[in-house]
């Protein structure tokens, strides 16, 4: 019979293994777009955030401003991303996911759930089912 800490430290495993399977299959919808996974990072963030700023993007990638500043001002250029003021501080500059932005992102989801459908059609039936159900109450928990 497995400890807690072995069952925990298999559950960390498996949980990174299919984040990484996950990711790299994004990645394969990404190779016939002109922007780098951490641009796309950056964009996903963009998109999924609401009001979000450079300072914003810093705190949550964990890399320099500058470095952000860069990648923001790239998104721009290719027009994934606007910026625009912050109508309640004028000081501040919002970042906006545009319509070929939030394509991107959509593209890249919809291949990474092909992927798992493919996947979870191979599993015994009711296990997707259970999967989703047990995943579900782990991410509730971690909130």
């Amino acid at each position: 019979m497995e400890t807690m800490r072995e069952t925990t430290t298999e559950l960390e495993s498996l949980l990174r293994d299919i984040s990484y399977w996950i990711k790299k299959k994004g990645r394969d919808a990404l190779s016939s777009v002109r922007i780098t996974l951490p641009q796309f990072q950056v964009l996903q963030l963009v998109y999924f955030g609401e009001a979000i700023n450079v300072k914003d993007l810093t705190h949550l990638t964990g890399l320099a401003a500058s470095t952000v500043s860069e990648m923001v001002d790239r998104l721009v250029e290719l027009t994934y991303v606007t910026k625009t003021q912050n109508l309640v501080d004028k000081r501040q500059v919002v970042l906006k996911c545009t319509k070929q932005g939030a394509s991107i992102i959509r593209k890249v989801i919809r291949q990474r759930v092909r992927s798992v459908q493919e996947v979870t059609k191979s599993m015994k039936p009711g296990s997707a089912d259970y999967l989703v159900a047990v995943l579900t109450e782990f991410v509730g928990l971690c909130k």
